[in-house]
């Protein structure tokens, strides 16, 4: 019988998440003959376990009311630090989002510290996955769709319906990135259909449901891409425009998208959509 090992490294109020990931993921695995083995480490050395362990981290002991006088560069380079070696034995090591919610309860005089420094460690799980090739289960982004009054949580994610829904998110992300040196690539399939058969009663409401969604390529080289589209085109061309400017998107990219317009539009229209999108941006405000 095939082994998994799981270690996490997450507080207390998300312990629940990983037992219900880990109950979610046994339940598919028993069909293809594997055992899964999870348990929590009290922490984040903890995660340096033995070889061919799934580790799991959090990201939310960083907000505790210790920490948050600790400057920001200090806490950047630590954790850059941490993940650099966690990353290097080659095992995959995937890292969970904070929901930005600060709920009523939480210590009103430092919410505002808080906020920030969640959102700095949100955006630093992004460099860290481009960094390191760590995962992102992003949860912030599964919570933000459903709502903090339907989940009845905040960035804590304690309760029933925050550890049902993060622990069906979590068992979805160890499939889809984790798994390949336990399991041939079809018994994954199989066992992602089981989970996404599961899932939780809580979901986004279908207005918030992305319709912009395509596939692409067969197998393991199986995408599901997010089309971009603008009504008005010459918007998109300044918005563009101003993306590379801003450093937010490689000159090379944006010059392959133009090249593109060319040969599905023409020379003339393509000429007028950039010159429109060039008019556009210089009648913006610096932002």
């Amino acid at each position: 019988m095939t082994q998994i090992s799981v270690a996490a490294f997450v507080p207390p109020g998300e312990q629940a998440t990983v037992a219900r990931a880990a109950q979610i993921l046994q339940a598919g695995l028993a069909d293809e003959g594997a055992k899964l083995a999870c348990a929590t480490v009290a922490d984040f050395d903890g995660l340096r376990t033995a070889a061919g362990t799934i580790r799991i981290a959090s990201l939310t002991p960083e907000l505790g009311l210790e920490r948050l006088d600790t400057p920001w560069s200090e806490v950047e380079q630590r954790l850059r630090q941490d993940y650099a070696a966690l990353c290097d034995s080659g095992d995959p090591v995937l890292i969970t989002t904070i929901f930005r919610h600060i709920g009523a309860q939480r210590d009103p005089d430092r919410a505002e510290a808080i906020l920030v420094r969640l959102r700095r460690l949100n955006l630093l799980a992004t460099e860290l996955s481009r960094a390191y090739g760590l995962f992102v289960i992003d949860l912030d982004r599964i919570f933000s769709d459903v709502g903090a009054v339907r989940v009845m949580t905040d960035y804590g994610m304690d309760g029933h319906d925050a550890a049902e829904l993060a622990g069906h998110a979590l068992a979805l992300g160890i499939v889809d990135n984790a798994l390949d040196a336990a399991l041939p690539f079809e018994a994954q399939e199989r066992v992602k259909r089981a989970i996404t058969a599961s899932r939780p009663a809580i979901q986004p409401p279908p207005d918030l449901v992305p319709g912009n969604l395509m596939t692409m390529g067969k197998g393991r080289r199986r995408q599901v891409v997010s089309t971009i589209t603008d009504s008005v085109q010459d918007n998109h061309v300044g918005w563009l425009i101003r993306q590379v400017l801003k450093g937010q998107i490689p000159p090379r990219q944006a010059a392959d998208k133009l090249i593109h317009a060319v040969r599905r539009r023409g020379v003339q229209e393509s000429l007028g959509l950039l010159t429109s999108g060039m008019v556009r941006l210089m009648g913006l405000k610096p932002q």
